[in-house]
């Protein structure tokens, strides 16, 4: 048998957030409110009652196609798609079967903070298309189920790549790099915690050389007979996701090297054990008997919704974050996955030129050198001392009061060596502690947390450090180098870090010669 390679293709569900429900005026709220309170006669699927669409949903939709690079439908239409459960008040799904909203798109996805075998990858968007969500099971410890149609109605957007993702990182990224743009296009909150986003992965391994990929199709070649894919559910996080799918392409290949015949499954994903098991025997298109929606008219969405524009997207904000800041492509990266975070970002990049602009210790430096220094300085506040002190006092960047421009005159106080990073992250710290925008210079100079470059003041404590570790000089004095760094240490020490390290250092060594 040749090599088995994965073949892994992702169905994206995503719920959006319009005001009312798909096709009636019920609230879409079904998180909040208490069960089957947001229901009426439409949803309920009683009888004699008419679906009307939501225009709003439909041009949430057109976003998301064209953020996903697809070719929007001149003319679109909702199909009935049958099938029987207790979730589907109908009896069947108002969903889109062969003229669904946008085709043939993409996604460009780079892989930054993560190990992949290739560091980009173009991921084919097969179709966008526009329907209802399902009811929502509940079961209670008795192992009784209860059903809250809250949720039935609910506009549900799906989302099916190209199987040509490679690898369970490319899946995972792909999901995460979705989550993203649907926040940024306000769309969804899309949390999969709560149900918002819901992703399900087709795999498959197949034989390396033996078909081919052109776009939604896999096609076999010499005869070779293409191995049935399976269908994974009840992935509920990205990291469950990656592991899902670890989990198939191993259970799979071995399967696979031991003769065994893989059918077409849709498999449940246990994360508490990390195994897949089987649910069902995968249904077709033919299972679900489609037919158009005779309720519902053909409809053209561009006609509809004529004026949907798009704001900059992550991909496109992660480079400009690069090229016109100079944040590398993993504090880029970081910085633009919540919007609200990339926005304070880049007020925070505006201040600081104005900041570095006006003080003579700065003004006169190097654009360049200048820019590459500022960039990487205020890249690793903002990803991990600001965000960290954030998370510590559970503070989210939507209601932090610290001020872009009160957070970038602190790293100029960091970048003019007015302030070393000890004493700015107390500073950081009463700035985020205190119930007002705070001035970072007026803490320093209230606490005197300023950097003493005054050699007299300096001298007096190296002096005092020098006759307390008498030992320590005589090692320094005998060739051990590195025993200035405890020396300087304990200069720091004494001065509660505000000594500048490189003009202490420099009268240590003359005060040992």
């Amino acid at each position: 048998m040749s090599k088995l390679i994965p073949v892994i293709g992702l169905e994206i569900h995503v719920e959006l957030n319009t005001k009312s429900k798909m096709f009636c005026s019920c609230a879409n709220n079904p998180d909040k409110d208490a069960p089957n309170t947001n229901v009426c006669e439409v949803c309920l699927a009683h009888p004699g009652t008419l679906p009307v669409p939501n225009i709003e949903a439909l041009h949430s939709t057109i976003k998301i196609a064209k953020a996903l690079n697809c070719k929007i439908a001149e003319k679109s239409k909702f199909d009935r798609k049958h099938y029987f459960y207790p979730d589907l008040p109908k009896g069947y799904q108002i969903s889109q079967f062969d003229q669904p909203i946008g085709e043939n798109g993409f996604i460009d996805l780079q892989f930054i903070n993560v190990k992949n075998d290739r560091p980009t990858a173009r991921v084919g968007i097969t179709r966008v298309h526009l329907e209802e969500d399902t009811a929502k099971l509940l079961h209670d410890k008795n192992g009784n189920t209860l059903v809250d149609f809250n949720r039935a109605g609910v506009p549900l957007v799906e989302i099916v790549s190209n199987p040509n993702i490679q690898t369970s990182t490319e899946a995972k990224v792909y999901c995460q790099e979705l989550q993203t743009i649907f926040r940024y296009l306000d769309v969804s909150d899309a949390d999969m915690e709560k149900g918002h986003m819901r992703c399900e992965a087709n795999v498959s391994m197949q034989e390396e050389g033996k078909f081919i990929i052109e776009g939604p199709s896999i096609s076999a070649l010499d005869g070779y007979a293409l191995n049935h894919k399976v269908e994974l559910k009840n992935i509920n996080s990205f990291r469950a996701m990656e592991k899902a799918i670890e989990y198939e392409i191993k259970r799979q290949t071995e399967a696979l090297q031991k003769g065994e015949k893989q059918l077409p499954e849709t498999r449940g994903w246990n994360d508490e054990k990390g195994e897949s098991y089987v649910q069902r025997v995968k249904e077709t298109s033919a299972d679900y008997r489609y037919f158009p929606e005779p309720d519902i008219p053909v409809f053209e969405p561009l006609k509809l919704c004529p004026d949907v524009v798009l704001p900059e997207l992550p991909n496109t904000r992660r480079q400009r974050f690069f090229n016109e800041y100079g944040f590398s492509y993993a504090d880029a990266d970081l910085l633009i996955q919540n919007k609200h975070w990339s926005g304070y970002a880049e007020n925070v990049m505006t201040e600081l030129q104005e900041w570095i602009d006006s003080l003579p210790e700065t003004k006169s430096e190097d654009s360049i050198y200048k820019k590459k220094e500022l960039a990487k300085l205020a890249g690793g506040w903002l990803t991990t001392k600001l965000a960290g002190a954030m998370a510590e006092r559970k503070i989210d960047i939507r209601i932090l009061k610290l001020s872009a421009e009160n957070f970038a005159e602190l790293i100029t106080l960091i970048y003019a060596k007015k302030v070393n990073s000890t004493n700015a992250q107390k500073i950081l710290g009463e700035m985020l502690d205190a119930n007002t925008d705070i001035d970072p210079t007026h803490i320093m100079e209230e606490k005197g947390y300023g950097q003493v470059s005054d050699e007299n003041k300096l001298e007096e404590v190296i002096l005092e450090v020098i006759k307390n570790y008498p030992a320590q000089v005589e090692q320094f004095k005998f060739g051990k180098d590195p025993i200035i760094k405890f020396l300087l240490g304990m200069v720091m020490k004494a001065t509660e870090g505000s000594a500048d390290p490189i003009v202490a250092e420099k009268i240590l060594r003359e005060k040992m010669k």
